[in-house]
């Protein structure tokens, strides 16, 4: 059984220390980020905090002293693995308690960035580039990094005067394709996507409620999704509302949040996308063998179409591994970790196509993707050499392996890290790995159960 366990961090920096408050103290968090900057804003409630860290919060809408704005920094998580939602400006915080209540909770109220303040003036001179102006405008947003600048190409023909709101001027370049999220700034055009891993959302991992179609977007309600960006692909599968399935591009999500040990709550992402059929070089089409998407992913300033034998989906994948009668591509699902890795390995092609459903995929895809964090976090730099994960029916019998093997779903990994001790290894996984952790003589085995909503034994 795959066990989450939520965690979260609030930091809030004033002019004079630093303050942290993290879980186990209950904390009630809305965090909406979207394309329109000036939309991207928490608010946080804490719960029972000790008077003078209360006192130390403290902010008033107009403060006496506007050079000693506070700021607040929001990480959450599962599993001792946190990823920062949200960073900005305090605009309010205060304390109260209600009528007949015991909890005295503080209400902390931030707004992304400091836009407001950001403003630039700049004059070029014709046959300067667009790149040029953007990185020079760029600057005036001190509180940002330029992360993916897209196809933003060109020159302007006659001098030309930038003299506004820093971000206000870069759409003006980029004809309004240009946002910051989460303290970075992106210029992707309409066809183009960010360029980092999909995730899969399915009836059995993550998918909540029906999804909404409005016009060129659709909105779907997820378990909470503390990795998600603007501007990345997600995927929806779903065998209940199969007209609602493909990769759609994420232009905002809210999350709403209650991390406590006392009281019951959910934590869930609701998240609105454009439909890639509906936005200029980005439809889905097919072809004999293989599924191909006509985005462009972006990465910094690299540019390169979505590779049809480089497929970015689980749903994607699995069907062109039908399609070449259970061979399985050579395509890498995350930065340490090829596919062929863990689907093949002794596995023969005919016994994949008998035994291999996508169920089991998603599986494989969880379950690599919680490995890689932990070499992420704990073995940075490490590579890992795995002896197994899925396993055929026929192919478990052959190596002896119990009836019941969590391999036959893809529920199950044996590796040894290159250049790691087994015993270093070893400790560490039975430290943060939620599920079971087998030592053998020459690698390590490790395990996750089926839970509904995350895995699935399918």
């Amino acid at each position: 059984m795959i066990k989450r366990d939520p965690i979260y961090r609030v930091t809030i920096y004033t002019q004079e220390e630093t303050i942290i408050i993290e879980y186990p103290i209950t904390c009630q968090m809305s965090v909406e980020r979207s394309v329109h900057t000036t939309s991207c804003r928490a608010n946080v409630q804490l719960y029972n905090l000790a008077p003078s860290t209360r006192d130390k919060i403290f902010q008033d809408v107009f403060p006496i002293d506007e050079t000693k704005w506070k700021y607040m920094q929001v990480e959450a998580g599962y599993n001792g693995s946190m990823s920062q939602i949200f960073m900005g400006r305090i605009l309010q915080a205060y304390s109260h308690k209600a009528g007949g209540a015991t909890d005295i909770i503080t209400n902390i109220q931030a707004q992304a960035l400091d836009l407001l303040d950001c403003n630039t003036s700049h004059t070029f001179e014709a046959g300067t580039s667009f790149k040029d102006i953007y990185n020079t405008i760029a600057q005036d947003l001190p509180n940002c990094a330029i992360a993916n600048t897209g196809a933003l190409e060109g020159e302007i023909k006659t001098a030309t005067t930038f003299d506004g709101n820093a971000l206000e001027e870069l759409n003006k370049l980029s004809g309004g394709n240009t946002f910051i999220d989460n303290g970075m700034l992106n210029t992707i055009m309409n066809n183009e996507c960010i360029d980092v891993p999909v995730p899969v959302i399915t009836d059995d991992a993550g998918l909540l409620e029906t999804p909404m179609r409005r016009d060129a977007s659709l909105t779907i309600k997820s378990i909470f999704l503390p990795d998600l960006i603007i501007g990345q692909l997600l995927e929806i599968k779903s065998g209940i509302f199969s007209n609602y399935n493909g990769q759609f591009k994420v232009m905002g999500f809210t999350h709403n949040c209650l991390f406590s040990p006392t009281q019951a709550g959910t934590r869930t992402t609701e998240v609105e996308m454009w439909i890639g059929a509906l936005l200029p070089g980005a439809e889905i089409t097919t072809t004999d063998n293989k599924l191909e998407y006509n985005f462009n992913k972006v990465k910094g300033e690299k540019i390169e179409p979505v590779a049809t034998d480089t497929p970015a989906t689980v749903r994607a994948l699995y069907e062109i591994i039908r399609k070449n009668n259970g061979v399985v591509p050579n395509v890498m699902m995350t930065k340490n970790i090829n596919w062929r890795e863990l689907l093949v390995n002794s596995n023969q092609p005919a016994d994949i196509m008998k035994d291999l459903t996508l169920g089991i995929m998603t599986n494989v895809y969880y379950i690599g993707v919680y490995f890689q964090r932990i070499l992420d976090k704990y073995f940075p730099g490490c590579t890992v050499k795995i002896n197994s994960c899925f396993r055929t029916i026929t192919n478990n019998t052959n190596c002896g392996g119990v009836s019941n093997s969590k391999h036959l779903q893809g529920l199950a990994i044996d590796f040894r890290i290159n250049g790691v001790t087994l015993t270093k290894q070893l400790n560490t996984f039975r430290a943060v790995w939620s599920g079971k952790v087998i030592p053998y003589n020459t690698f390590t085995h490790v395990q996750l159960g089926s839970v509904k909503g995350i895995a699935n034994d399918k």
